[in-house]
C-alpha cells in the first residue's frame, strides 16, 4: 500500500510531467521549431486534420526552451525529459491543430568508437533495411504513375515487381497506401504527384530506416546511434510499424532478394564514387562558408526518383551531414565532365543545404521579407512543398551555389553546355520561376571577385531580389 509520502511524490511527478495547455495563433501552414536556439525543423506541418501531432524535443540540459515560430510571431516554453506540453495552434480560419511536445533524451548518440570510425570520412551505402522500406514504398499501386517519388524505369524495378508480386496484399502495403495515397495532377506540368503530407511520410520512413539493421537472429533493430533521423519531418515515426515490416521481410524472403542483387548494388556504388568527388566538394564548401563537417553519410536506393533530403547531426565533437538521394548514372552520350556535373549536382545540392541553411539563418529577417512575395519566385502549383520564404530562398541558393563550384572546377564550355539545362529544370520542372536571372546575377557577382565572402554574396543577392520584387 502506498504511504501518504509516496502518494504525494507520485502526484507531484504527474504534475511536473504535463504543463498547462498553450495556444499559438498563426496563418502559416508550416512552422520553425528550435530547442535551446538550435533549429530542429524549418517545416513542421500544421494540419488541423491530424488528431495529435507529437514533436519530440531533445533535452540536452536540465533546463531547455522550445520555440515555435512562423517568422513573425513565436511561442516559447520550458521543457525537461519526461515532460509534455499540449499546444493548440489556431489558424486564420479558426481551425485548430492539436500538438504535443514531449521532452526526450537526446536523439543522437555518437559514441567514442563511432566518432573514431567516422571522423573525416565519407560513407556511401545502400543499407539493407533502407532498401526494404524503399521496396515497400515502390510497390505502391501508383508508383509507376507518380512522376517524382520513384524510379520505375530500370530492370531492377521489374525484378522486384516479379519477386514481390505474391506479397502485395500484405498488411504493410495497406499501411503504405494509408499514408501515401493522395495524388493530384498538375495540368501545367502534365505530372501526377503525391501530396506534401504523403511526401512527409515517405521522407520520414526512408530517412529513419537507415538507422536500423538486421541482427544475427534476423530481427530488425535500431543501431543505437540515431534514434530518429527524420525527427520533426512528420507527425510520427513511421518505424512504429516495424513489426509489420519484419513480417513482410520474412514472408517475402526479402533478405535473399537483397543478397541476390548485391552485385548490382555494388556496381551502383562503384559508379557513384567514380562520378562524385565528395572530398573536393567538401573542401570547397568548407572554405567558402567558413565551416566544416567532420563526416558525410550518403545513402541511396535504385528506387529513389527526384525526392532527395538531408539532415545534420552533432554530438561528442562530431558534426555529420547525412543525405538520402538517387543513384548516379553515366550516360554514353555525355562527356566525362558532363556525367560528373550531372551526377555531382544531386549530391552537391544536398551537401550544401548544410552550409546554406545555417548561413540563411543569419539573414532570416531579410529572407522572410523578400521571398514572401511568392509570385515572383515560385509557381505555387508545384512548389507547395517549399511553403515558406525561407525554404524557397534556400532552394534558389543551394542550386545557384553549385554554379559557383562549377565555375571553379570546370571549363566555361562545360558550364555553357550544362547551365541552361539546370535553369530549365529549376524553372520549368520545379517551378522556381526566376532562377535563371538569380543564378546569372550570383555568377556575375562571384566572377568579379572569387574571394568574396559568402556573407557579401548573400547581401548582394538579397538586395538584388528586393529590387526584383519592386519590378513585379
Amino acid at each position: 500500500m502506498k504511504t501518504a509520502t509516496t502518494l504525494l511524490s507520485t502526484l507531484l511527478l504527474a504534475a511536473q510531467a504535463c504543463f498547462a495547455q498553450e495556444t499559438f495563433k498563426t496563418d502559416a501552414d508550416h512552422l520553425r521549431i528550435t530547442v535551446n536556439g538550435e533549429l530542429k525543423t524549418a517545416q513542421w506541418r500544421v494540419d488541423p486534420k491530424t488528431p495529435l501531432a507529437v514533436f519530440k524535443a531533445d533535452c540536452k540540459s536540465k533546463k531547455n526552451t522550445i520555440t515555435y515560430s512562423d517568422g513573425k510571431d513565436s511561442v516559447s516554453f520550458p521543457i525537461q525529459v519526461g515532460q509534455k506540453v499540449d499546444l493548440i495552434i489556431v489558424n486564420s480560419k479558426n481551425d485548430t491543430a492539436r500538438q504535443q511536445i514531449v521532452g526526450v533524451v537526446p536523439n543522437v548518440n555518437f559514441t567514442d568508437e563511432y566518432v573514431k570510425n567516422h571522423r573525416n570520412k565519407t560513407t556511401v551505402a545502400i543499407p539493407e533495411v533502407s532498401e526494404l522500406v524503399n521496396i515497400l514504398m515502390a510497390l505502391h499501386q501508383d508508383a509507376e504513375k507518380e512522376g517524382n517519388m520513384f524510379d520505375t524505369k530500370s530492370d531492377y524495378y521489374q525484378r522486384l515487381k516479379t519477386h514481390f508480386a505474391p506479397y502485395r496484399n500484405h498488411p504493410m502495403l495497406d499501411t503504405i497506401h494509408k499514408y501515401i495515397g493522395d495524388m493530384r495532377y498538375l495540368e501545367q506540368h502534365k505530372l501526377h504527384i503525391f501530396s506534401d503530407d504523403n511526401y512527409g511520410y515517405y521522407y520520414a520512413l526512408k530517412m529513419n530506416a537507415v538507422n536500423y539493421n538486421f541482427d544475427k537472429q534476423g530481427t530488425i533493430k535500431n543501431n543505437g546511434i540515431i534514434r530518429e533521423a527524420a525527427a520533426g519531418w512528420y507527425t510520427f515515426d513511421p518505424m512504429k510499424d516495424l513489426a509489420l515490416m519484419q513480417d513482410f521481410a520474412k514472408k517475402s524472403n526479402f533478405r535473399k532478394f537483397y543478397a541476390d542483387n548485391k552485385p548490382y548494388y555494388d556496381s551502383l556504388l562503384t559508379t557513384y564514387n567514380q562520378l562524385n568527388h565528395i572530398d573536393k566538394m567538401q573542401a570547397w564548401l568548407d572554405k567558402k562558408f567558413n565551416m566544416r563537417y567532420g563526416s558525410y553519410m550518403i545513402y541511396f536506393s535504385p528506387l529513389i526518383g527526384g525526392a532527395h533530403s538531408t539532415q545534420r547531426f552533432s554530438d561528442n565533437g562530431l558534426s555529420q551531414t547525412v543525405m538520402y538521394i538517387q543513384k548516379a548514372n553515366a550516360l554514353p552520350d555525355r562527356s566525362q565532365a558532363q556525367n560528373e556535373i550531372f551526377a555531382g549536382r544531386v549530391v552537391f545540392t544536398e551537401i550544401d543545404h548544410n552550409y546554406v541553411n545555417p548561413t540563411t539563418d543569419r539573414f532570416a529577417d531579410a529572407v522572410n521579407e523578400i521571398f514572401s512575395q511568392r509570385e515572383t519566385w515560385a509557381d505555387g502549383s508545384i512548389t507547395s512543398g517549399y511553403s515558406t520564404a525561407y525554404t524557397v530562398f534556400n532552394e534558389y541558393m543551394t542550386w545557384a551555389v553549385y554554379s559557383l563550384y562549377l565555375a571553379d572546377h570546370y571549363s566555361q564550355a562545360d558550364l555553357d553546355e550544362y547551365l541552361p539545362k539546370m535553369v530549365n529544370q529549376m524553372e520549368k520542372s520545379r517551378g522556381f520561376i526566376n532562377f535563371g536571372r538569380f543564378n546569372n546575377e550570383l555568377l556575375k557577382k562571384y566572377n568579379e571577385n572569387r574571394s568574396a565572402s559568402m556573407d557579401s554574396l548573400y547581401t548582394h543577392m538579397l538586395n538584388w531580389a528586393r529590387a526584383e520584387n519592386k519590378k513585379s
